[in-house]
């Protein structure tokens, strides 16, 4: 969930049309996802906007969505996957505008569904589209030069969390209300967040030592990021953090069903894969400090209104500190599973 930035709806939606040409009346904010995102319509028919803030992590992000997009453009062109989000460009053939301050890149509307809750009865149709992606890598990387995030080195966002961990206890009365109520929300989980740091860098330390094998990754294949069409097609979106990593990168996410759905994979890879439980093992761990390091990094560093910490309270609560308690139970279970 995000809260809607502080920004005219009538000028995005002027931008889209003198800057587009596109026949759009009306903007709606979409609060599902990290990003902030509206639909707007119009006589014209639907498109869906992206507005990127001018900070720090806006900046990093608008960098990673502008290299998102030749990746797209060869997915879909050599057929390898189809059903990709579509950007548009300007009447001046610009990959970006700007409205207000907000870097905006708009696509075309797919009309589909988020998966969510349903995602993981759908896995069985998710796992050889994740193989026909790593098994496209060759051809991928003959056609793309950057990809929207760096190679895997098995870096860690544990010192950053540390830091705004620390900062939060050390918060005085004259603090803000919203940044005391994540102080008293993460207190008692702090004994889970240092098991589950303790694992990673054991895992991490095994990763470093092991040469890996990498192939194009779209790394974030959650629920959010997948959508079913009417046609029962599934379309993979949110490719701002796809990057070269080992196979294991997104194979963690099936974990609940991963050796059901693995000869599935396997088939469209063309070749027999035996996941790593130590990789596995460190994406597992790793994703849920991530996702809280840049929640608390934002919260400390970049807000600056209420209804911005209400909406890392709400995903905290609701999506990332449950990963956190759940982790360590999931890596076992995932253990026993590939025996």
């Amino acid at each position: 969930m995000s809260a809607e930035p502080p920004l005219d709806r009538a000028a995005l939606v002027g931008v889209a049309r003198s800057r587009y040409g596109l026949e759009v009346e009306q903007a709606t904010f979409l609060p599902d996802g990290t990003a902030h995102a509206y639909r707007l319509e119009g006589p014209g028919g639907r498109v869906f906007a992206k507005v990127i803030p001018d900070t720090p992590s806006g900046q990093q992000l608008t960098r990673s969505l502008l290299a998102e997009l030749p990746l797209l453009k060869v997915l879909r062109g050599e057929a390898l996957l189809p059903r990709v989000p579509q950007a548009l460009t300007t009447l001046d053939g610009e990959s970006l505008a700007r409205v207000e301050g907000y870097a905006l890149i708009l696509y075309q509307w797919i009309e589909a569904t988020n998966l969510s809750s349903a995602w993981e009865g759908a896995l069985t149709e998710l796992a050889p589209l994740l193989g026909r992606l790593h098994a496209a890598t060759p051809r991928i990387l003959a056609a793309v030069q950057t990809l929207p995030a760096p190679p895997e080195t098995f870096e860690l966002p544990l010192d950053d969390l540390d830091r705004d961990l620390a900062a939060l206890r050390q918060l005085g009365r004259g603090a803000r209300p919203g940044l005391r109520a994540l102080k008293a929300l993460l207190a008692p989980h702090e004994p889970a967040i240092g098991r589950l740091a303790a694992r990673l860098r054991h895992f991490q330390g095994v990763a470093r030592r092991r040469p890996p094998r990498l192939v194009v990754c779209h790394t974030d294949a959650h629920g959010g990021n997948v959508m079913r069409d009417a046609a029962g097609q599934l379309w993979l979106v949110d490719w701002a953090t796809a990057r070269l990593a080992p196979p294991e990168h997104d194979l963690w996410m099936l974990h609940a069903r991963l050796p059901q759905v693995l000869p599935a994979y396997q088939a469209e890879v063309g070749a027999a894969l035996h996941p790593d439980p130590d990789l596995l093992g460190f994406y597992l761990c790793r994703r849920p400090l991530e996702d809280l390091a840049a929640d608390l990094y934002w919260a400390l560093h970049e807000h600056t209104r209420a209804q911005q910490d209400e909406a890392t309270l709400d995903i905290l609560t609701r999506f990332v500190l449950p990963a956190v308690q759940r982790a360590e139970d999931e890596l076992d279970q995932l253990t026993a599973a590939l025996g």
